[in-house]
């Protein structure tokens, strides 16, 4: 079974190059990203927010890629919309060690909760007297 077949379950999926771009729901995530690093996917480089107010929403990106000389630059990027309002998201902090400092980025700048990931509180970044303000979210 190729890799798109397996993650065709998961959401919409695109393909460009060796990019793969997977379009899911926040309660299939953690899925998604077990299948991922099943499939060699060993590395998380970042979580992003791309912040859409006039949407009412975030969409959230993780970027997934292989280590390794036949690697060849493939990628895996899994994109998912949160509400704005109410942003919430499971963690893969568990699955993947380093997205516990991403999602605490994510957390202090944006305000995106990842639930399962207790160091989502606080200040990680920024001062003390910047707590609960998050300056990259758009007005």
């Amino acid at each position: 079974m190729s890799i798109l077949e397996k993650l065709k379950e998961f959401g919409k999926i695109k393909q460009q190059d060796n990019i793969i771009k997977i379009f899911t729901r926040p309660e299939k995530v953690r899925d998604v990203v077990k299948c991922v690093r099943e499939l060699g996917y060993d590395t998380i480089l970042t979580i992003s927010v791309i912040d859409l107010p006039e949407k009412r929403r975030f969409v959230i990106r993780y970027v997934f890629s292989r280590r390794g000389i036949d690697n060849k630059g493939r990628r895996v990027i899994v994109y998912v919309k949160v509400n704005r309002d109410r942003p919430e998201i499971p963690t893969i902090s568990d699955i993947y060690m380093f997205a516990d400092y991403l999602e605490r980025e994510c957390f202090e700048m944006y305000g995106i909760r990842f639930i399962g990931n207790d160091k989502c509180r606080g200040t990680f970044f920024l001062d003390k007297s910047l707590e609960g303000v998050f300056p990259h979210r758009k007005a």
